[in-house]
């Protein structure tokens, strides 16, 4: 029944029931579904979901990292010894050159190791076989003294650990406790650029 203005208006004698009405309004009881939706926890744009760990590249491997620690230890102790024994006794420094050569081998180190990662994410020796140094838990960039720690753990605990290794043999002796990863680049662009 509509009013004189126009408007439907409740009928006095209630309505016989519809045998054809599906329950929800939606065609065969089934929930209302988005239409385009992309399935759950995949976004095409933008960062990974919240519900997906991201994808972090494998680690390189051994075979690559020992050689790219080999090229920055042949370039911290020729590079460092010759600056401190012969470069700077010509400069009329007034110290002992061993000591200046030390000095220089862990200055050059600290630089090749500490900033040029933070900086180009790789030293020269992994830069050279195409390493890069991320974090392990999302492939970021990683800070500052992160890499200051790694470099110290490198300089004195690392290197006692053939020695520890053959006293107590328990756990993995090269476990890096800095959470810092060491990955291709190839790896690392596959990972940026899917597909």
């Amino acid at each position: 029944m509509i009013d004189p203005r126009g408007q439907r208006q409740p009928s006095p004698h209630p309505s016989p029931p519809n045998p054809y009405a599906q329950p929800h309004g939606q065609p065969y009881g089934q929930p209302y579904a988005e239409p385009y939706a992309e399935p759950y926890g995949q976004q095409p744009y933008g960062p990974p979901s919240p519900h997906q760990p991201p994808r972090v590249p494998e680690p390189a491997g051994d075979e690559r990292r020992i050689c790219a620690a080999a090229v920055d230890c042949v370039l911290a102790l020729g590079g460092g010894s010759a600056l401190g024994l012969r470069v700077l006794p010509l400069l009329k420094a007034e110290a002992d050159s061993l000591l200046l050569a030390v000095c220089c081998v862990l200055g050059l180190s600290f630089a090749n190791q500490v900033l040029g990662t933070w900086i180009f994410r790789a030293s020269v020796g992994k830069w050279m076989l195409r390493m890069r140094v991320v974090r392990e838990t999302d492939a970021g960039r990683p800070g500052f003294w992160r890499l200051v720690h790694r470099w110290l753990i490198g300089m004195t605990w690392l290197p006692m650990q053939p020695l520890r290794s053959l006293v107590w043999s328990d756990g993995d002796p090269y476990e890096d406790h800095c959470k810092i990863a060491y990955v291709r680049v190839k790896d690392l662009r596959r990972r940026h650029h899917p597909g």
